[in-house]
């Protein structure tokens, strides 16, 4: 997916002196890069995940998805987007605690090719949670529930898997494999990514990073 912005700034920014790669710059990103999104908290991070995916548009400067400006995309065109093209794990994770985990899970529109919902039960036995299947995802810990988005968004098909601080409340070792399903799944979709995380630290190899 190629990605473009230009002069992009939230509101709130309009009247600070930037030295970021990203606000009040321009940038693109071709199909299949990858990058890492390094900020400390209240740079923006979150808002840049909002306007990407299209639920938040206080910022000036423009987004360009394939050439198109998003602010002109119509509402048969996020959709597509969303359902098809972008795969992301929110910060706040947008799961429902009064389903379980497979149906969180079975609420997505569609499965990527090749996968289902037994899919989706193995890749939670390899990140040790397979045990809360039926249990409602209200009980959950932060960091299951950060392991449980992070397979529904690997379910589906995509062209860019966006990731806001998907490992902020793993170890070291869960966060490890989570980093081995992302590049699986990436590299099985042929897409990128982009994944934002508050220490600069390299999670990946060879991919690149963006300073906010």
């Amino acid at each position: 997916m190629d990605l473009k912005f230009e002069r992009l700034c939230p509101n709130i920014f309009q009247d600070h002196v930037m030295e970021s790669d990203l606000w009040k710059s321009s940038l693109q990103i071709k199909p299949t890069e990858q990058f890492m999104l390094h900020a400390p908290s209240g740079k923006g991070k979150t808002s840049f995940i909002y306007y990407l995916t299209g639920l938040r548009n206080d910022y000036t400067g423009s987004i360009f998805i394939e050439n198109k400006d998003i602010r002109t995309l119509t509402i048969n065109q996020w959709t597509n987007l969303r359902r098809r093209k972008f795969a992301v794990v929110y910060q706040d994770l947008q799961l429902f605690d009064q389903l379980t985990v497979k149906e969180n899970i079975s609420m997505l529109p569609e499965f990527a090719e090749g996968y289902n919902l037994e899919s989706a039960y193995e890749l939670l036995v390899y990140l040790g949670i397979e045990k809360k299947w039926e249990s409602k995802t209200g009980v959950l810990s932060f960091g299951q529930k950060q392991r449980l988005a992070l397979v529904r968004s690997l379910m589906k098909p995509f062209d860019l898997l966006i990731c806001d601080e998907p490992f902020s409340h793993l170890d070291m070792s869960n966060t490890s494999k989570c980093i081995d399903l992302i590049q699986r799944r990436v590299k099985e979709e042929n897409a990128g990514f982009i994944i934002s995380c508050l220490d600069d630290i390299q999670l990946f190899d060879g991919v690149k990073t963006i300073h906010l």
